[in-house]
């Protein structure tokens, strides 16, 4: 069985189109979908309705539909902070059919592959690894490392193995899950690693990869019955039509600060976001205004000074 692995969108329907593109090629049996289908660019619909039409596909969500639940369950009278404008201008803009769909996805599934193995879906190995050397594959720590010393694709998936060969917690917890194989997002950092007898995929982001590689990521995943063989893919498309269409949408008026950023990103391919955030937090505390969600005279102070002299 031949699957191409999705994940992390964010609502880019030009990186999907060009990543769907490519695995046609590739004459897979299903896709697996692993979340973040909308966010950071202002396509939600179409990206749903692509996702929705995919044949043999198994679907979970991510922590942006997650946020769509606790968006759901809210009183829209208390939609007042300006970091959260991009959620609610997708929140608004999903049809009324994606919403439903978004909002009742499961947030993980394990799937049998002909008898043969399991495969475990989930929004974020984190979830289930906390305390384990996981938490240091993040997309603010590989940017931090790569801006103290630049490192290779090779040199990263040589640093993973290591890392979380010398876990012992983790792979005592691993030993605890009923699956041969775990395929993840979230990150935005494409990488696989065996660790013993599990399999573990970061499919990385077809949306808004953070691991200074700015094509679009997806990975295959071929289950045959005495191999499984992982391939990590890149496509590359038009950004230049992608981010004019950006800056004339909606969702740009509605969350400037937000877009400019998401923009940078999908140049740069490094995660500009936790590096804002920091310098919010140092204007919080500037002011003595340490609060969560943030002022919004505290993100706009951050955003005015963050582009400050570009």
């Amino acid at each position: 069985m031949k699957y191409a692995i999705i994940a992390d969108i964010h609502g880019n329907s030009h990186a999907l189109m060009a990543v769907l593109e490519d695995i046609r090629k590739e004459y897979v049996d299903g896709y697996l979908c692993v979340g973040d289908y909308f966010g950071d660019f202002p396509y939600p619909n179409e990206v749903t309705d692509a996702i929705k039409s995919l044949k043999e596909c198994h679907i979970i969500s991510g922590n942006k539909e997650g946020y769509l639940i606790d968006l759901h369950a809210s009183n829209r009278t208390e939609w007042v902070y300006d970091q959260f404008n991009a959620l609610y201008w997708n929140y608004n803009e999903l049809r009324d059919d994606n919403m439903d769909f978004l909002l009742n996805l499961p947030d993980k599934k394990l799937i049998e592959v002909e008898g043969e193995r399991k495969v475990l879906l989930l929004r974020s190995i984190t979830s289930i690894f906390e305390g384990t050397n996981l938490d240091l594959l993040t997309s603010s720590r590989y940017a931090k490392r790569m801006e103290e010393a630049p490192f290779t694709n090779q040199d990263y998936s040589e640093y993973i193995k290591n890392l979380l060969s010398d876990d012992i917690k983790l792979q005592e917890e691993l030993e605890k899950i009923d699956a041969d194989i775990i395929v993840f997002g979230h990150s935005h950092v494409q990488w696989h690693v065996a660790i013993n007898d599990k399999l573990l995929i970061n499919a990385g982001s077809c949306g808004l990869p953070l691991d200074y590689r700015s094509s679009a990521a997806y990975t295959i995943l071929d289950i045959k019955e005495d191999s499984v063989f992982v391939e990590e893919r890149r496509v590359q498309y038009d950004k230049c039509n992608l981010i004019e269409e950006c800056k004339k949408s909606g969702l740009y008026e509605y969350a400037k600060y937000w877009c400019d950023i998401t923009i940078d990103e999908l140049t740069s391919a490094r995660d500009d976001i936790s590096f804002f955030f920091e310098h919010a937090w140092e204007i919080a505390r500037k002011h003595q205004n340490e609060k969560w969600p943030l002022d919004n005279s505290i993100w706009e102070e951050a955003g005015k000074s963050w582009f400050e002299g570009r």
